[in-house]
């Protein structure tokens, strides 16, 4: 007699901040033979979850809670689903622990195929996010000053604004920008500015750090 084999499910749990992102996930992922899906922020009976897809905040807070000082990152598998796409925002979520990370946008077979990907303990980026990390490795990243200094710099402000906001002197602001313009292999503050935003390396909109 002809038996089948059984179908290998991934279990996942939804904790993305938006509502609406989180009922399209649900939509996308029900009635699969491959996916359980598992309800509540926390593991429920039966139905320990292999991964969890969450949103960007969601998913630093989970990264974080996950590994207390010192030890290594705990064995919880994240994918992100969100439109940052900022090379220093991948990077720190990467950096953190988190295993997949996709944009909105991304196609149901291509997220079917992450959430598989990354239950199993593998990484999975979306081709935009994967291409942004690859030529980010050929250049020397900046440092947290550098970049808090390049973020004040791309909003306009001079360097006796930016030392006064960062409680450093003005000397030391002239030679991060130095720094900053050879890393970008920029030859002004502007081409540096532009640059920046083009690879996603400083947040659009804001005039001071928060």
């Amino acid at each position: 007699m002809f038996t089948s084999t059984p179908v290998s499910r991934t279990r996942v749990r939804i904790q993305h901040a938006d509502a609406v992102t989180a009922a399209g996930l649900r939509f996308a992922m029900r009635n699969r033979a491959d996916i359980e899906l598992c309800e509540g922020d926390l593991p429920a009976a039966g139905c320990d979850a292999d991964m969890t897809i969450c949103d960007y905040a969601t998913g630093l807070a989970l990264a974080l809670a996950s590994r207390p000082a010192g030890a290594r990152p705990a064995p919880i598998r994240l994918l992100i689903l969100t439109d940052r796409d900022g090379e220093q925002q991948v990077r720190h979520a990467l950096q953190h622990g988190v295993q997949g990370y996709l944009l909105h946008g991304t196609s149901v077979e291509e997220l079917i195929r992450a959430v598989h990907a990354v239950g199993r303990g593998q990484r999975c980026l979306s081709p935009e996010v994967a291409q942004r990390m690859v030529d980010s490795m050929a250049r020397e990243a900046l440092t947290s000053r550098e970049a808090q200094v390049l973020q004040l710099l791309a909003v306009g402000h001079c360097n006796r604004t930016i030392a006064a906001q960062l409680g450093i002197a003005a000397g030391t602001v002239k030679s991060h920008v130095r720094c900053i313009l050879c890393k970008l292999d920029a030859t002004s503050r502007t081409q540096a500015a532009s640059i920046a935003s083009q690879r996603g390396l400083v947040a659009q909109g804001r005039t001071a750090l928060h």
